[in-house]
């Protein structure tokens, strides 16, 4: 049984649909990565999962459960982190407390949750001289480490990670994914990535989005292998077709 599966999913935005009945899975254990235009649906994908998108039709079953319809905080407290495009760093707090932010969720004393905060920096070594520097003084780069940061902070059997390297550099897109390969030793990634190659690079799995409706899935190097998939993200302009 999949950790995550979405069974012919529809979400609505007023009267425009965003997603057309996508369905996907996603293993415990795997990286899987959402590829996609921009407006395809993969961030809608994301917002259902987490419950900020509200499901018109369908299902979500997360360990076998549906989740569909369920609030954020539900959704968190049973184990899905979301991390949202933009990072959506506070930019008074320091690094630390927005990091110890993201276990909102738990019942654990505050002295615990700053050890556990302190222990991320040994994942983002990176941003350990920020510790007591305000958020709106980071980097981008920076701001996406703490923003993975406090998703993890969740203990999450699922994180979410919405376009991690949107608008990053390519050195710092090279040390977010590094971050990613070692997460996945003890969570389950849905990654969604318009970096094509990045994407892949870390997945065990892919799928393709295109005007709400999954077109193809495969492993990394089936895709890959995918003439059109290869023309729409290395600069062509095909249309992608199962």
């Amino acid at each position: 049984m999949p950790l995550l599966e979405i069974r012919n999913l529809v979400v609505r935005y007023g009267e425009i649909e965003a997603l057309r009945g996508v369905t996907c899975a996603v293993e415990e254990g795997q990286v899987v990565t959402l590829l996609g235009a921009n407006g395809a649906g993969k961030s809608t994908t994301l917002r259902a999962i987490s419950g900020l998108a509200k499901p018109t039709s369908g299902d979500i079953l997360f360990d076998g459960k549906s989740i569909a319809g369920l609030g954020p905080e539900a959704i968190v407290r049973m184990g899905i982190s979301h991390v949202p495009e933009g990072r959506r760093v506070f930019p008074g707090l320091t690094v630390k407390e927005n990091i110890m932010l993201g276990a909102s969720n738990r019942r654990a004393p505050t002295s615990e949750i700053s050890r556990e905060a302190d222990a991320m920096f040994d994942l983002f070594p990176d941003i350990r001289k920020f510790t007591n520097a305000l958020g709106w003084t980071l980097s981008g780069g920076q701001l996406q480490m703490v923003a993975v940061a406090r998703g993890l902070m969740a203990k999450p059997r699922l994180l979410l990670l919405d376009e991690p390297s949107l608008g990053l550099a390519p050195v710092i897109v090279q040390a977010v994914f590094k971050i990613i390969s070692e997460i996945r030793r003890n969570t389950t990634v849905l990654l969604v990535e318009q970096n094509a190659r990045m994407g892949l690079s870390v997945a065990d799995y892919g799928y393709v989005l295109e005007t709400g409706r999954i077109v193809l899935g495969g492993k990394p190097d089936e895709l890959w292998g995918n003439e059109a998939i290869r023309a729409a993200y290395l600069g062509g302009h095909a249309k992608v077709t199962a």
